[in-house]
């Protein structure tokens, strides 16, 4: 080794990040010329001529790592070794659970090179892990240990782990609810660790004991619909006979806990889940026809898969069957759409069988091709290797074939539209998208109507037949590009204007409505398109419509959808929407219900658009207007709770707005309690008069006309504020502005000439 200085610090980090560019792993997307072992040679060699003096846990941790990522384990281990007491005893950067890292560290690379020392170093760092201090999260340290007693095949230990990890999670306050949960999934994990150590042992007692723990679960206990399914996938690989007794006792303890009772529209996604399931078990007993019979029933992508996770198994049985033309159809489906997961098993099937199936070889060749061009399947498909000829070899194979495939028409009217050559693309996104609703999703529906808008007059784009979807996701998609000018303008080029939104409106509404009634027929069918079963699509289709609906002045029926909407995906959106339909009906009751449900939800679910100075003002009205003046100072109260846990820049930002919306608020509060709304009208008086702004200097004006021997100021006011209007603000804000001048002038004549009386003067109308 060179004897030049030894490395620590920035320097340190400076060399690893120099030796990892010569890898080329951050650009994987150029191409060398150097082959990658020459590559690690190389940066072998840089490492080699170095010392290295490790001054901390987190600099050794990084250079360790490193010699491990370059298959060296014997000198990564070695170099830990040398350095890991002195960093123990001297690291600038040592906590309480340092020590276990560099524990996890030795055996990580011990593990390659002399697995008996790796083995009986796990069962040491977990105990160190179960005495670390409870406020560390030692999650990451049991997955990492639970994975390397798995790959040294340590059963026994790993088991013990198991029990090491649950009695700290135990110990834990947090998670006392999940305790039957937790401790069902233990069961199972251990199960499988059993089975591995000795395949011919039958795990159905132990997966019974399981279930009866979440079906047994007490009623504090926190157990749903998908802990059950958490519960089946770990359960069905060591007893698929089980799954029919996990289904009825997941059925029954859900039917009794479960309050309100799920929507239809939960029912049929749940129903998905355990189709798939139903339809595993039948594949692992040796039913592969019964799996077949259930496989497209759980054919749809659901709200919480990464990607499209079924599919894959879907073709996998196919091909086993030898039902090679379901299989080919359904890879070019995914294919068509660029499903995450599924289009990469699409495309890898394509290219082992093109050259060995030539009954099905235009679907591959297809496959082939598309997944050189489109540009999502270029993303997904990122660390696949290419197909031996070029996209339009393909391409050309399926045109020379079959001239008239709709998907031709497709990919060729898409690729033009890309290139803006809309002439071109139009006619053959009318066969492709307009002729074949059922290859068109969202991307196509609203290239289509790109081109027509960009390629013929508005009245000609319009009387063409409405092109349509036969998937509720892809209406929703559609609708969506052209209700925003924003995402309909890149698709058209930019060489002609996008058509207003009068123009639009109708279009976006027919989708809306199109995609509604397609997501409610799956919810009673169970049939329909792919996207047809997800849940938060369809809550977000039911937000969107309602919110037309809403400034048609069909409030009713805005709330219905945001109704549906929260009995299938939840979110603040549909809260808000309820308390503008109730605002739209004059509704004061039911404005102060859905206000509180609004402020509850954001509260403990989160809202990232939450603006209480948007509608609290015309909470105080309704309060106002019910008599029930008192509760104003609740809200006043939340107010000044939201500001306050804002940022200095948000405060910023939202100052004006806060203190718009506590004026109006005070003035609603003024004729009641008027002894308690005056100090704080003072308190902020110059800030406001200060912002130069009508609205919340007009409120302050308004309060004041609630105290008889204030009345002159509020006339000043009153009329500051009328000199504020500016071109921001509306007719409506101008009009009360005037009104405020002559209504505080009146009450003054009629003060000096006979003071009113009564609790509400007849002013205070508002």
């Amino acid at each position: 080794m060179n004897q030049t200085a030894a490395l620590q610090g920035d320097a340190l980090f400076a060399l690893i990040d120099r030796a990892h560019e010569l890898l080329n792993d951050y650009h994987e997307d150029h191409s060398s010329a150097i082959s990658r072992q020459d590559r690690v040679a190389a940066a072998v060699e840089l490492l080699g001529q170095q010392n290295f003096a490790p001054a901390t846990v987190q600099e050794l941790e990084r250079v360790h790592d490193f010699w491990l990522y370059l298959e060296q384990p014997e000198t990564a281990n070695t170099l830990l070794q040398q350095h890991r007491a002195t960093v123990l005893t001297t690291g600038a950067d040592l906590a309480s659970d340092s020590a276990v890292r560099l524990a996890l560290s030795d055996i990580q690379s011990r593990m390659v090179f002399d697995r008996p020392a790796a083995t009986a170093l796990l069962m040491p760092a977990a105990q160190a892990i179960a005495r670390l201090p409870e406020d560390i999260d030692t999650d990451n340290f049991w997955h990492g240990w639970q994975w390397m007693a798995d790959e040294l095949q340590a059963w026994d230990i790993a088991a013990t782990g198991i029990d090491l990890h649950r009695a700290r999670e135990r110990s834990n306050p947090d998670l006392a609810a999940d305790t039957a949960y937790l401790d069902a999934i233990a069961c199972v994990r251990k199960a499988a660790l059993l089975q591995k150590s000795n395949p011919a042992a039958d795990m159905s007692g132990m997966v019974q004991t399981a279930i009866n723990t979440l079906r047994d679960a007490t009623p504090e206990q926190s157990v749903d619909f998908d802990s059950w399914m958490t519960l089946a996938e770990h359960a069905l690989p060591l007893a698929p006979q089980s799954l029919p007794a996990l289904l009825m006792a997941c059925e029954q303890q859900v039917a009794r806990t479960e309050s309100p009772a799920p929507s239809q529209a939960v029912k049929a996604h749940r129903q998905v889940k355990i189709v798939r399931l139903q339809a595993k078990a039948c594949a692992q007993a040796g039913q592969l026809d019964a799996a077949l019979q259930l496989a497209p029933q759980g054919h749809f992508g659901l709200t919480d898969d990464e990607g499209d996770p079924f599919t894959p198994t879907h073709l996998g049985w196919l091909v086993q069957a030898d039902r090679i033309s379901e299989a080919a159809d359904l890879a070019l489906e995914s294919v068509l759409h660029s499903r995450p997961v599924s289009a990469v098993a699409a495309f890898q099937l394509a290219r082992e069988r093109f050259d060995s199936d030539p009954a099905h070889s235009i679907t591959w060749a297809l496959i082939l091709g598309i997944s050189q061009i489109d540009e999502d399947m270029r993303q997904l498909l990122a660390q696949e290797s290419r197909p031996p000829h070029p996209a339009d070899f393909y391409l050309n194979m399926a045109r020379a074939a079959q001239p008239g495939h709709p998907a031709l028409a497709l990919i060729d009217g898409m690729k033009l539209a890309k290139k803006r050559q809309f002439e071109q693309a139009l006619p053959l996104l009318e066969v492709g998208v307009s002729q074949h609703p059922e290859l068109a999703d969202g991307d196509k529906l609203s290239s289509l109507w790109a081109a027509r808008f960009a390629v013929l007059p508005l009245e000609e784009a319009l009387a063409r037949p409405f092109p349509e979807a036969y998937g509720g996701h892809w209406c929703y998609a559609a609708a969506v590009v052209l209700d925003d000018p924003d995402d309909l303008a890149p698709l058209m080029g930019g060489k002609k204007k996008v058509p207003s939104q009068e123009v639009r409106e109708p279009l976006v509404v027919r989708y809306y409505e199109e995609g509604l009634r397609r997501f409610e027929n799956f919810w009673a069918t169970g049939k329909g398109m792919f996207k047809d079963a997800d849940l938060h699509v369809y809550s977000m289709l039911c937000n969107n419509l309602a919110i037309k609906y809403r400034f048609m002045n069909r409030y009713d029926e805005a709330a219905e959808l945001h109704h549906k909407g929260l009995n299938s995906s939840a979110f603040a959106e549909h809260h808000n929407g309820l308390f503008w339909c109730a605002v739209g009906k004059d509704d004061d009751t039911q404005t102060v219900i859905e206000a509180e449900r609004l402020w509850h939800f954001a509260l403990e679910n989160g809202y990232g658009r939450h603006d209480p100075t948007r509608y609290f003002s015309t909470v105080a009205m309704s309060l106002y207007k019910l008599d029930r003046d008192d509760e104003i100072t609740i809200w006043m109260e939340r107010l000044d709770q939201w500001f306050s846990e804002l940022d200095e820049d948000d405060q910023r930002s939202e100052r004006r707005d806060y203190l718009a919306s506590l004026m109006s608020m005070l003035d609603f509060f003024s004729s009641t309690r008027p002894e308690q709304v005056l100090p704080r009208l003072r308190a902020h008086q110059e800030e406001v008069i200060a912002l130069h702004d009508c609205y919340p200097l007009r409120r302050i004006a308004c309060a004041l006309e609630a105290y008889p021997e204030l009345l002159e100021e509020s006339v000043e006011l009153h009329k500051q504020a009328h000199s504020y209007l500016d071109k921001d603000d509306d007719e409506d804000e101008q009009r009360m502005s005037r009104a405020g001048i002559e209504r505080a002038e009146r009450k003054l004549a009629e003060r000096d000439a006979a003071p009113a009386s009564g609790r509400k003067p007849w002013w205070k109308f508002w």
